[in-house]
This record gives structure tokens, sequence and C-alpha cells, in this order.
């Protein structure tokens, strides 16, 4: 009988250890899936950051180019040139809205301090709160505002 009992207990420290051994196990499984996606989630906002960082630097370069095209001469002889500058401005545009770039409304809509910036407020007889006039482009990156639209806003004129 003190065999079988000494048995038993052996029995029960050998469960008891691989109870010990299999949940150790199972924790150390959960924290490796953790650790995943916290590097996962790491990662992709690693990725945004330098979206973000690279079509900031693009921006000023596009704007640029839209500039000239707005001051170029109507001269004849530049129209390749004009042609050729349109035509690069549509590409980087193309790349931009392939990732995740948008710009912003501004120029009628209603001021939203979230991604608009207010550079001036205008007298009119406009809807108080509308935007009258674009003063630099905004523009969002996936939905995130990553640079606000500078606008000038209506304001009530005075009785």
């Amino acid at each position: 009988m003190k065999e079988m009992e000494k048995v038993h207990a052996e029995l029960a420290e050998y469960r008891k250890k691989a109870e010990e051994y299999l949940n150790s196990w199972k924790r150390t499984a959960a924290d490796f899936e953790n650790y995943k996606k916290r590097r996962e989630k790491e990662d992709r906002e690693l990725l945004q950051f330098a979206q973000e960082v690279t079509v900031v630097k693009i921006l000023p370069t596009l704007e640029s180019l839209e500039q000239a095209l707005r001051h170029s001469p109507d001269d004849e002889r530049y129209k390749e040139w004009s042609e050729g500058v349109v035509k690069i401005v549509q590409q980087l545009e193309k790349v931009l809205l392939e990732m995740g770039v948008e710009k912003i409304r501004t120029v009628g809509e209603k001021f939203d301090p979230r991604i608009h910036e207010a550079i001036d407020h205008v007298e009119s007889d406009g809807e108080t709160g509308t935007i009258l006039e674009e003063i630099q482009s905004g523009y969002k990156l996936n939905h995130k505002v990553i640079r606000p639209a500078k606008v000038k806003v209506v304001k009530r004129l005075s009785s």
C-alpha cells in the first residue's frame, strides 16, 4: 500500500510540474504573440512616419511647380515648357494620391480649426466663418492632417 501511495504522490508531483510547464509555455506563447503584434504596430507607425516626412518634403516642390505654371508666360515659345511642367505636376499629384495624400478643401467651405488655420478675418457680406481665400494649401495623409490649410475667413460686416 505504501508503494502505491508513493506512486500516486510521484504521479501528482509530475502532473503538477507538467501543468506548470504547460502554463509557462502558454504565457511564453502569449508574450510572443503580443511581441509580434507590438512589432507590427511599430512597423506600421514607422512606415506612416516615413511617408509623412517624405510627403512634407515633396509638397514645396509641387507648390513651386504650380506657382511656376501660374506665372508662366503666354508666349507661344514657352507652350511646350508649360505643358511639360503640367505633366510633371500631374504625375506628382498622382503619386501623392496613390500614397493617400489629399488636398484639404477650402474656398466656400466652413472654417474648421482641425484642418484650417485662419491667417486673417475679412469683413464681407458672406456668411461668417466661411472661407473666402486660400493662402496656402493644406494636406491630409491617410485622413490625418499633415499641414492645415492657411485661409482667410469671412467676418460679417459691422452694422
